[in-house]
């Protein structure tokens, strides 16, 4: 009898130990970049080293070495089809044209940086240099070469890899790496070179950062969204104790524009970008940076992660972090292209277009076939929400009459890792919580005990806690039809046989499969559809093949940790019990537009401050002007918000707006 009442104490001081475990952690609040599979088009069918730009009249411009030089290519539909290239600098004899970058100045010129590389055998009348060629016309025509810089002859002291930044000021900058002036020694330094005409001549080189004994290289600069620091990001082979290239970036404050001096080994201005410094082995080298425009920036870089110790380049991965306003504190990381072991992705980019849309553009190709350069396309998410519905059929094909956050019910894409394009979206009523997703699957298992499916994980409560406890959920919506359900307890998910309620249905087609279901409000113990409360959710899609189970979840997620997961909404809409917000004289009609990312709002009457919230009050964009007309443009938040507009007159108008 003793000792069963100890095991039995026992048992209970684990249980309450356990719930002692358990911490509340402030959530996740940066993006995570989804790519859509669908998106992915080859800009050039040979290249190496693309680069693209948004231009002012809204094509993309995309730039890459092949073709016998410098080859660009045109898209009028945002990438959806590319322009036949065409060569704009040819390579001359016995010298490669290589590495380009690409710039559109605030005026329209635009600017073309490459790199002259000299073959074997050297002869000093031929040098590694850096070049640009400028267009004044939207780039019908190119003009002449204009010389940048020269380093020496040979390979081994030559000069690499342009990119350019424009100043505020309208100062133009070409950075590049640089072993000139290390003739003795295998080291390299990133330097700069200024130009206060626009690209037409550029001053001597200005020394940027170098590590002693290393080699700092393959600069790509940014200038932060508020304008405070001038950001390189760089790869770095020097950091003690790890041998290989790590992306770090180097800075300087805008007013001091490296006028102090280079940052050296030991600077504070010297990071590596990860939040979590990687482990030893892997490697994250030729980096690339953009900067959103909300002020997250996002970071590119060829690596080995996740493909055990590969150290050739040839079996390298893209790989895509999202950081923060101060390009710092990089995470989410993600693979752009659903690639095999056997293929690779490597020298990369990144950009933003449509205010909000990344692209990824890398050379796709194997050890034992030339680089084809592809783009895909992917959507930078803080937050994920669910329309209201009210004539919602869980009959796992969109009705007509049905109504979900996006509309093609696709605001979730995944399948990078599973090579299953997945769509997935939300909506609700006061009685249910609802999903609908797609599976693109040649080769569906639904038979087994192992099947294909879907993990949904809901954060009711917003616990936000570090492991399951009260208030957290799991649903495995299997493709057998069924529905495996379990609520969060003391750091364990607990099988639910009782739960009733719960509307599912999965349509297995030969090369893909819907499903949709309803979950009541009731099972998370509401009475009724929680507007305007923060919850949290989360996704894991399985893939089984024969031998092999594969699944993916949304970039940094712990599906064990509702901290980690995505932000959750419920927009207000008809039905819902939110209103409109209508506060002002009805006089002064506001109309809006929302379009590629950007919000258009127009009145008659002079506007002096347009100001966007979040439906629980949290600034998104605040904006003082005298117009009648402004356009803002939207963060990764999706769902919608509120917008106050002040007029001149000292009337305000508060609106729902959907984005």
């Amino acid at each position: 009898m003793f000792m069963k009442k100890f095991w039995i104490l026992s048992v209970a001081a684990l249980l309450v130990t356990a719930d002692l475990c358990a911490e509340r952690h402030e959530p996740y609040t940066g993006s995570r970049i989804f790519w859509d599979l669908s998106s992915e088009v080859t800009v050039f069918d040979s290249g190496n080293y693309a680069r693209m730009i948004e231009l002012q009249d809204g094509r993309l411009l995309a730039v890459s070495e092949g073709g016998g030089g410098i080859q660009v290519s045109y898209s009028q539909n945002k990438g959806k089809s590319w322009s036949s290239p065409e060569r704009i600098v040819a390579s001359p004899s016995k010298i490669s044209y290589a590495v380009p970058d690409v710039i559109q100045l605030t005026d329209g010129t635009i600017i073309i940086g490459f790199n002259p590389r000299p073959q074997e055998p050297y002869s000093e009348d031929r040098l590694f240099g850096i070049r640009s060629v400028r267009s004044t016309d939207n780039g019908e025509t190119w003009g002449e070469i204009t010389y940048v810089f020269d380093a020496k002859h040979t390979f081994n002291d030559g000069c690499w890899e342009p990119a350019f930044l424009e100043l505020p000021s309208g100062e133009v900058q070409c950075y590049f790496a640089n072993e000139g002036e290390y003739t003795s020694s295998n080291e390299q330094c990133i330097s700069m070179c200024r130009s206060f005409n626009k690209g037409q001549s550029w001053s001597e080189p200005v020394k940027v950062c170098f590590r002693a004994g290393s080699r700092d290289g393959m600069p790509v600069p940014v200038l932060l969204k508020d304008e405070s620091e001038i950001v390189v990001i760089i790869e770095d082979n020097g950091w003690p104790g790890r041998g290989n290239f790590a992306a770090t970036t180097v800075r300087t404050k805008l007013e001091d524009n490296w006028e102090s001096g280079y940052v050296d080994a030991n600077s504070p201005m010297r990071n590596m970008i990860f939040e979590t410094v990687p482990p030893v082995g892997e490697i994250s080298a030729a980096p690339y940076m953009r900067v959103l425009p909300w002020g997250e920036t996002i970071a590119s870089f060829q690596g080995n992660k996740g493909r055990s110790g590969v150290t050739d380049l040839q079996y390298f991965d893209m790989f895509v972090y999202v950081g923060d306003g101060q390009a710092k504190n990089f995470k989410a990381g993600s693979t752009p292209f659903a690639l095999g072991l056997d293929q690779h992705s490597i020298w990369n980019s990144v950009s933003v277009i449509e205010d909000s849309v990344v692209v990824a553009v890398g050379s796709i190709g194997n050890p034992n076939k030339s680089n084809h350069v592809n783009m895909i396309k992917g959507y930078p998410k803080r937050q994920v929400v669910a329309a209201y519905c009210n004539s919602i059929e869980v009959d796992a094909s969109k009705g007509s009459g049905e109504t979900w956050a996006t509309k093609s019910a696709d605001q979730l894409m995944m399948g990078r890792i599973t090579g299953n394009r997945t769509t997935a979206d939300f909506a609700y009523d006061s009685e249910y919580l609802y999903m609908t997703a797609r599976v693109v699957d040649r080769n569906l298992v639904n038979s087994g005990i192992d099947n294909d499916g879907i993990y949904l994980y809901f954060d009711a409560d917003n616990v936000s806690d570090t492991e399951p406890v009260a208030g957290m959920y799991s649903f495995f919506l299997d493709t057998d039809g069924t529905v495996d359900f379990r609520r969060g307890n003391a750091g364990r998910w607990e099988k639910d046989e009782s739960a009733t309620g719960i509307k599912y249905a999965v349509n297995a087609k030969s090369l893909y499969y819907d499903m949709e279901v309803a979950i009541p409000w009731s099972l998370f113990g509401k009475d009724g559809a929680p507007v305007g409360q923060r919850m949290a959710m989360a996704l894991e899609i399985v893939n089984k093949e024969e031998y092999v189970r594969e699944s993916e979840t949304i970039p940094d997620v712990d599906n064990d940790a509702s901290w980690t997961w995505m932000e959750f909404r419920l927009l207000p809409g008809e039905g819902s019990g939110v209103a409109e917000a209508q506060v002002a004289d009805d006089s002064h009609d506001v109309t809006t537009v929302v379009s590629g990312g950007t919000l258009m709002v127009k009145s008659a009457m002079p506007m002096n401050r347009v100001s966007v919230y979040t439906f629980d009050g949290k600034m998104l964009s605040d904006k003082v002007f005298d117009s009648t007309m402004q356009e803002i443009p939207l963060p990764a938040l999706a769902g919608g918000g509120v917008l106050r507009v002040l007029f001149e007159d000292g009337n305000i108008v508060c609106k729902k707006v959907i984005f």
